[in-house]
């Protein structure tokens, strides 16, 4: 009998590189991933990781304001402050992944495109919670006699958001989620080969993502403005 040849078995895809590469080096990390088993879910962990931290961030920026005028205080609003953050910020994922797709296609990869570029914000949050800790408050204003505790804790959201640490946290917050979109152009134009996908993949989703980010520091705003 003769003997049957077998086809050779084809190789693995290569492993997808971890999302901290993509800070070193966003040609080769995009190259890398092109190569990669496509899996939507993959880098859904620095997501949660920015989401965790600017969720925390918030909440000690305007810790100073928790409980004045004899409104309620406590943990439970700390973590309301963290989670509104939070969910603002995965929301925000789950919209430029959306819209990214609709402009950039199945072959943009976009939710592990914008999931990678989230990696750009611990490094970012981390410093800026440690100066939150250990620098002192700013100073608030003293409410008036008879003055309504909705009224004192405005006063005390515009003096928390005309200090620096929450400008230049506003500030830094605004331009990561701009140098987001950089890296995601430069990643759909990687896997897509055409500049009108990388255009699109990423132009769709950039205003509505920076009015999330500028929602979710909505009350600090109001006092700088």
């Amino acid at each position: 009998m003769a003997r049957r040849d077998r086809a050779p078995t084809p190789p693995p895809p290569p492993d997808a590189p971890l999302p901290a590469e993509l800070l070193s080096g966003p040609g080769a990390f995009f190259r890398r991933l092109g190569a990669s088993e496509p899996r939507a879910w993959r880098y859904l962990a620095p997501v949660f990781l920015a989401a965790l931290l600017s969720g925390v961030l918030y909440a000690l920026l305007v810790r100073p304001t928790v409980g004045l005028g004899g409104g309620g205080g406590g943990p439970l609003v700390h973590a309301t402050n963290a989670f509104g953050t939070l969910f603002l910020t995965v929301f925000g994922y789950a919209l430029m992944a959306g819209l990214g797709f609709l402009g950039a296609g199945r072959g943009g990869r976009a939710a592990e495109v914008y999931g990678a570029t989230f990696a750009l914000l611990p490094p970012l949050l981390l410093p800026l919670i440690v100066l939150s800790l250990v620098l002192p408050g700013p100073a608030l204003p003293d409410p008036a006699p008879g003055t309504e505790i909705i009224d004192v804790q405005r006063a005390a959201l515009r003096a928390v958001g005309q200090s620096g640490l929450s400008r230049v946290s506003i500030l830094l917050t605004v331009l990561a989620t701009l140098a987001q979109f950089v890296l995601a152009y430069r990643g759909f134009r990687e896997l897509t080969g055409s500049r009108r996908r990388a255009l699109l993949g990423t132009l769709t989703p950039l205003v509505p993502a920076l009015l999330l980010t500028l929602v979710g520091f909505g009350p600090l705003l109001a006092g700088i403005f």
